[in-house]
């Protein structure tokens, strides 16, 4: 997140690129990565380091939701985004 607009002020220079494309991709990568440890995020260590969620849990949930983020680009974003672009 620290580097999304920097990476969309390289990506607008790009003859051809879409930025809202870009974007979309960026951003959502950032939610996938999010889940799949407790050290993905910002938040995440506060959570794990707290014991709100516990090792196991934690570890479960972000292959439950990775899995899930996963199918959703694979089924959802890219098919939309090669119609848009």
């Amino acid at each position: 997140a620290a580097v999304l607009p920097v990476v969309l002020a390289v990506g607008s220079s790009i003859p051809g690129l879409s930025v809202q494309t870009l974007m979309l991709l960026c951003v959502y990568s950032l939610g996938l990565m999010g889940v799949i440890s407790p050290y993905a995020t910002g938040p995440a260590p506060m959570y794990y380091g707290s014991g709100y969620i516990g090792k196991g849990d934690f570890w479960k949930f972000g292959l439950i939701f990775g899995v899930i983020y996963f199918a959703g680009l694979l089924l959802i974003v890219l098919p939309w985004l090669q119609s848009i672009g």
